[in-house]
């Protein structure tokens, strides 16, 4: 007799039914939803509180993302100031802006400087809101000491140059650390000779405001042999203070 067939039994599989992942709905959408089912008012409000504290975290998120592409790209910065005091080299506050505005505002960052309060006696501080275009704001500040007194203890500037000059290190030093800005001495594309310091620049452009011709600039840039007025050398101060002086003069005869 032949084998006996064995039976096969087939066992179906069920159907698995491809599952749907919704995407995370927004607080914009569940408000639009809330006030389409006619929520009331409570409901409402935590919905709103939900909104801003949502907008809120991805502003920083922006924020924060942003930073890492502005410190990936910011350049190292050449020292071209000397203080005559120290006999120290430094990255001038004009240079640093012109060599990182581009980069940082690019990134959607804005930076505005102001004076805060600070309970240091003969200090200033100087304070940065660094604001992004979604919104989120961290601020920084720094204590610095009022210049105006020499290392051996002698007054060497007036009260206003003193305020004056501190407030631009102040700055100076929270664009490099907010920023991260390396500063070092000269890379071999700028020059070495030592320019005119800040107290200077400010003095020249003082001047040109009162005489009325900043619109002239160009005549004593090309008269100085530079490009900008933060690119004069030391040596030429004297040059650029008898121009104008010369100026000031002229207009007196007329």
């Amino acid at each position: 007799m032949p084998p006996k067939k064995k039976k096969v039994e087939i066992i179906k599989k069920p159907k698995i039914k491809a599952m749907v992942v919704k995407q995370e709905t927004s607080p914009a959408e569940m408000i639009k939803a809330a006030v389409a089912g006619g929520a009331d008012l409570d409901k409402l409000e935590k919905l709103l509180n939900l909104q801003e504290r949502w907008e809120a975290n991805e502003a920083k998120k922006a924020y924060n993302s942003a930073m890492v592409e502005v410190h990936r790209d910011i350049p190292l910065i050449t020292k071209t100031l000397k203080n005559p005091l120290t006999h120290s080299s430094y990255a001038a506050l004009d240079r640093i802006i012109s060599k990182t505005k581009a980069i940082y505002t690019s990134q959607g960052f804005s930076i505005s400087f102001y004076e805060g309060q600070t309970e240091k006696p003969e200090h200033i501080r100087i304070c940065a809101d660094v604001i992004h275009r979604l919104g989120h704001k961290e601020t920084y500040y720094y204590d610095v000491p009022l210049d105006g007194v020499g290392i051996k203890g002698n007054a060497n500037m007036t009260k206003i140059h003193a305020k004056a000059s501190s407030t631009s290190y102040g700055r100076r030093y929270l664009m490099c650390m907010i920023w991260n800005i390396p500063t070092g001495d000269d890379d071999g594309n700028a020059a070495s000779v030592e320019l005119i310091t800040d107290i200077q620049l400010e003095n020249i452009k003082r001047q040109m405001k009162e005489l009325g011709v900043e619109k002239q600039e160009e005549k004593l840039l090309k008269f100085l042999d530079v490009k900008k007025l933060e690119d004069i050398p030391k040596s030429s101060y004297k040059k650029a203070e008898d121009a104008l002086e010369a100026k000031r003069q002229a207009k007196k005869q007329k």
